[in-house]
């Protein structure tokens, strides 16, 4: 119940008194007294203000002791890493990116990030010992009891690699890993929403496209982990996905496709723009499409109408069957504003059902790039918190190791 408490406050949008926390938790004010007591001892939780006086005594009111430790942030991409340090409340107090190809290996690429996050430590001079717990979002499915990623598609070597042990070895806390399109709903849900949206759904379009569930206020994981892979639904286009299959989504509407279509339009000279563009730097990229749709070309504007509407299409079934209230769009792709956003809106209102969409919001990601990392570090504490008990005070929420 200490737990319990610590979630309550930790989640509340405003200091709780002791009598609200006793409203909320169902416990006996005397009870919520000794847990509150506990709490304050361990540095958890602090008094933010005094309260207004309903006749007596003017009530406490407490709230999240930011300051009580850091937690470590990773999130992992298909050509770079992030890093970042956040402190209890999940705040980021400063954060770093690296380069890594994850065909390299676990070994190699965690290293790499290990030197990362020693820098920022050292950097901003924050000790390891202070690092209650530490985060990891990976593009792969994710067996979130154990922590191992399973089958990765676009991490050779990587299945069912021991990502926890490896950290073990370096920090004296925990770790927890799980998919990066999960913990960035965690993140826009937790911080971006304030927990105002019970049901939701966070789609990142990147090289990839994936889908994190909220459920009734929780992130839903489905039985092994793997609900939300949306990026190989079968969209009925012709076209060969690296997975094998054809007529996947992400063959048709993912960063790598657009890219590749792009390219196309340069060889061809169909777009003069594009073939600019490929003449100079020798390649394409998803910011060479934004370059030209902020040079009003035609075609660069197109492939991105055309991917935004295959995204809505998919979304839409998912619209129909969970029926949530907000659709929350992030990811690379995502930056392209208002072009790709009006397709994605097309294409889901064109196939949902009125009852579904009538007070369904479309809404671009409020944090952004940040919302993976800021969600990792939530999903960390949540964790941390979750894995607590009052009984062995060993296995509590403490810094005194």
């Amino acid at each position: 119940m200490t737990a319990h408490l610590l979630q309550l406050i930790r989640r509340a949008d405003c200091p709780l008194s002791k009598t609200a926390l006793a409203d909320k938790s169902g416990l006996s004010l005397s009870a919520v007294s000794d847990h509150v007591e506990r709490l304050l001892k361990e540095k958890l939780i602090k008094v933010a203000n005094v309260g207004k006086s309903s006749g007596g005594r003017k009530p406490r009111l407490y709230t999240l002791n930011r300051h009580a430790g850091n937690v470590v942030s990773i999130e992992l991409g298909t050509s770079s890493a992030r890093a970042a340090l956040c402190d209890f409340d999940c705040s980021v107090i400063c954060h770093d990116r690296a380069a890594v190809d994850l065909s390299e290996g676990p070994e190699n690429v965690l290293n790499r990030v290990l030197a990362l996050v020693a820098g920022l430590l050292a950097r901003h001079g924050i000790r390891k010992e202070t690092v209650m717990g530490i985060g990891i979002g990976i593009p792969s499915p994710v067996e979130f009891v154990s922590g191992l990623p399973v089958s990765p598609p676009i991490m050779p070597g990587w299945d069912r690699y021991p990502i926890r042990e490896f950290w073990a070895k370096h920090f004296d806390c925990p770790c927890y890993v799980d998919n990066d399109v999960n913990v960035m709903a965690l993140g826009e849900h937790a911080k971006g929403l304030s927990f105002e949206v019970d049901n939701m759904i966070y789609v990142k379009i990147g090289t990839g496209i994936g889908a994190g569930v909220i459920y009734d206020g929780s992130l839903y994981r489905g039985a092994s982990g793997s609900a939300g892979d949306i990026g190989h639904f079968d969209v009925g286009a012709d076209v060969l996905c690296w997975c094998g299959n054809t007529g996947c989504l992400e063959a048709m509407a993912g960063g790598k496709a657009i890219a590749g279509k792009a390219m196309e339009l340069a060889v061809s000279g169909r777009s003069r723009f594009l073939q600019a563009a490929l003449q100079e730097k020798g390649e394409l990229s998803l910011q060479d499409i934004r370059a030209g749709i902020e040079q009003l070309d035609p075609l660069c504007t197109e492939l991105i109408r055309e991917s935004g509407e295959w995204v809505g299409r998919v979304i839409a079934s998912l619209v129909n069957f969970s029926n949530p209230s907000l659709v929350v769009i992030g990811g690379g792709v995502a930056e392209f504003g208002d072009v790709f956003l009006a397709s994605v809106r097309q294409g889901i209102y064109r196939r949902s059902l009125p009852l579904a969409t009538r007070n369904l919001q479309i809404n671009k990601s409020i944090l952004g790039k940040m919302s993976g990392l800021i969600g990792c570090a939530f999903m960390t504490v949540d964790q941390l918190i979750l894995g607590s008990t009052d009984n062995k005070p060993e296995t509590y929420l403490t810094l005194s190791r």
